[in-house]
């Protein structure tokens, strides 16, 4: 999802700076955007930690004046039921899923400030407001992506920054197979599952995911701030 983001906006013509702790995954969406006429930069950061999310806002501010749009798309997820989870199963979800995004608009509301009409953009999950056994951290940490989001936009509006949620539902990404035996069969069993699960009756596709981000972050969504759009097929209200 992150890489069908980022190419969104280069097709638009940004300059999309691509943060990712994967350092070779990242410069393949750079190059990827290089090929479609974009731009972008890499710029390598832990989202789990706060020292190194903090150092990227200073690395930043070395290289751009104003920040247009802030999308925190990362997200991880670890199944386990109550029981089982781990404090470090806890610590890892909560600190890339919910800190993360709050430290990084911090570290770099300035530039955002700069930009006098910027936007965040916060990514959650169906999740939120379907949450499910054994998925009890991922669920609550991106419920509280929306409320963290809503602040947002009430502190940052003095700014002329509005903040907006993504709520996807599920969604053919890398991160609902990366613990599968058999990355194909998750993918047909998710499909079997999960499709009749919502009004459309299929998962979504990242780049669908993509737009939603970007109508968001982009001058079409000037009069929407605190506000959450679920892009999910209709899951939530199946």
């Amino acid at each position: 999802m992150g890489a069908a983001t980022a190419l969104r906006f280069g097709r638009a013509g940004w300059q999309v700076v691509v943060a990712d702790s994967n350092a070779r995954k990242a410069q393949q969406v750079v190059e990827q955007l290089s090929h479609l006429g974009g731009t972008g930069f890499v710029l390598p950061v832990d989202l789990a930690d706060e020292a190194a999310i903090a150092a990227c806002g200073v690395t930043l501010a070395q290289r751009v004046e104003t920040l247009q749009a802030l999308v925190n798309n990362a997200g991880i997820v670890r199944t386990r039921s109550i029981a089982e989870t781990s404090h470090a199963d806890w610590d890892l979800q909560v600190a890339v899923n919910l800190r993360a995004p709050a430290l990084m608009a911090q570290a770099l509301l300035p530039l955002l400030r700069a930009a006098k009409g910027a936007a965040i953009v916060n990514v959650s999950s169906e999740a939120a407001f379907r949450p499910r056994p054994n998925s009890w951290v991922y669920d609550a940490s991106k419920a509280a992506i929306c409320a963290l989001t809503r602040t947002m936009a009430c502190e940052f509006y003095p700014y002329g920054i509005r903040a907006n949620t993504v709520a996807p539902g599920w969604t053919v990404t890398e991160m609902h197979f990366a613990q599968a035996v058999d990355p194909a069969a998750r993918k047909r069993e998710l499909e079997e599952k999960e499709s009749d699960g919502c009004i459309l009756r299929r998962l979504g596709r990242p780049e669908e995911i993509a737009n939603a981000i970007f109508f968001l972050a982009s001058d079409e969504a000037s009069y929407i701030t605190a506000t959450t759009l679920h892009v999910d097929g209709g899951r939530v209200a199946h």
